[in-house]
């Protein structure tokens, strides 16, 4: 029974059974629907022709907005926050169903039909899909863990614990030149190996979990990231890697403006409001209703960003330049209202208009800690071949207290990775992230779960 679960909500099989029943599940609405309002619909045969005829662009459009809000991947959100995301794909579907009815002239597609659908399909896909998570992570959280490396070792396991998801059974943590390393990777179902290991040795316990059929998952180095997506070449019977140049091509960039400008433009306008109201209680307040920083952006060009102050006046006056934490007591109570809901960033809708930053892009920094920064990691400063953004990978996929290290990383996967339908992708993404649950939020203490791992280290 545990196989045939396994193989149902396994990764490969969670990416074919989610979008086929939700699916499903949209077509079934729209039966519903039907049944629902036939005897009130005009002409029943002529409205129901017409979403036949919207159907395979319903289909197309879902898979796409689907992969861009992840859905076809499990979640482990609350009921709120897995019903927050399915509304946002599912509403989104509605306004392209909408436009798809008007372009291919099927007037006749009912607004009661669409409507009365989408409101079904958001009650009964949310609770699908939180089934399938909960099972996905049921089936998964049992498998054992092994994490190999030095110094970094800890820490990894230490964020595998807090997660409490699908890898935090960890059974040991050791060194990658431990007497007992291989044995320990029969052991266990899954390797994780830190970026500290040795080239030489990485490869050896890679090749073994190959060998014995292991699943293994390693941290890259920043400087690993920049041959990812590399090109196939053959010289002669030679193959190569012809490793791109970082950075976006021209075309990519005009392209990238004129979505910058368009939408910020649009943003501008629906933000308005929320704009003079923020403005009105911080003057109200008392103090200066803007913070005015300087940041870095492409080539390393100083700029400065404009953001609603979150703080008390003169909060660096005495300690100088400091990364604000996530429990900061500078930020002054609406500055934590602001934060959480992101209205603190509005005026750099300005910033994006000039052409100081891009919407999607790495979070521009003080030149401060860019010079700290790249002293530490060389390769930091490949981070500024592209405009700050106001949202990005990091921002995404990491969390408040993602270390600059990782987000460092974000940033260059994202600059290496680059297309238009990321860019897309991660600008309906943004939205989702404050339904993520907080990095914080764990049932042991710190504590706890370092005397765990303390427990699970072999040395």
């Amino acid at each position: 029974m545990n196989k045939i679960l396994e193989r149902i909500f396994g990764y490969k099989g969670f990416r074919i059974l989610i979008p086929l029943l939700d699916l499903g599940i949209i077509y079934a609405s729209y039966m519903l629907s039907f049944y629902i309002f036939k005897d009130s619909l005009d002409n029943f045969t002529i409205n129901y022709n017409a979403f036949w005829s919207s159907l395979p662009f319903i289909i197309f459009s879902y898979i796409i907005l689907s992969h861009t809000f992840e859905l076809d991947k499990p979640k482990d959100f609350t009921f709120f926050g897995v019903g927050y995301t399915v509304a946002l794909a599912l509403g989104s579907l509605l306004f392209i169903t909408m436009g798809i009815s008007f372009f291919i002239r099927e007037f006749a597609f009912p607004r009661s039909i669409l409507l009365s659908s989408t409101l079904i399909q958001i009650v009964l896909i949310t609770l699908w899909h939180l089934f399938a998570s909960r099972m996905y992570f049921r089936v998964n959280k049992g498998k054992s863990v092994l994490v190999i490396g030095y110094d970094k070792a800890q820490a990894l396991a230490y964020k595998l614990l807090e997660s409490r998801g699908m890898w935090s059974h960890i059974k040991h943590v050791c060194a990658p030149d431990y007497t007992k390393v291989f044995d320990f990777i029969d052991e266990c179902d899954v390797t994780f190996l830190t970026e500290d290991v040795e080239e030489t040795l990485k490869q050896e316990i890679i090749l073994y979990c190959v060998e014995k059929d292991r699943t293994v998952l390693y941290q890259p180095k920043s400087s690993e990231i920049l041959q990812f997506n590399a090109n196939f070449l053959q010289i002669d019977d030679s193959p190569v890697l012809d490793v791109r140049e970082l950075g976006l091509s021209q075309g990519s960039e005009t392209i990238k403006r004129i979505i910058d400008v368009v939408l910020s433009s649009i943003a501008l306008v629906i933000f308005f409001i929320p704009f003079v109201c923020v403005y009105l209680i911080l003057k109200i307040g008392g103090g200066s209703a803007f913070y005015v920083q300087e940041r870095i952006t492409r080539d390393n060009r100083i700029f400065k960003i404009y953001k609603f102050r979150t703080m008390v006046e003169n909060a660096e006056a005495i300690s100088g330049p400091v990364l604000a934490q996530e429990t900061d007591k500078r930020i002054t109570k609406l500055g934590h209202i602001l934060r959480a809901t992101r209205l603190d960033e509005i005026p750099q809708i300005f910033n994006i208009l000039i052409g100081d930053m891009s919407i999607v892009g790495p979070r521009p920094e003080r030149p401060f800690f860019v010079e700290q920064f790249s002293e530490e990691m060389p390769e930091y400063k490949l981070r500024h071949r592209v405009k700050a953004g106001l949202t990005g990978l990091a921002q995404v996929q990491g969390k408040y207290n993602t270390s600059a290290r990782d987000k460092l990383k974000y940033d260059l996967l994202y600059i290496n990775g680059y297309s238009l339908a990321l860019d897309i992708k991660l600008i309906m993404q943004t939205l989702n992230i404050l339904l993520r649950k907080n990095s914080t939020e764990g049932v042991k203490s710190v504590e706890e779960l370092g005397e765990e791992i303390e427990r699970l280290t072999r040395r």
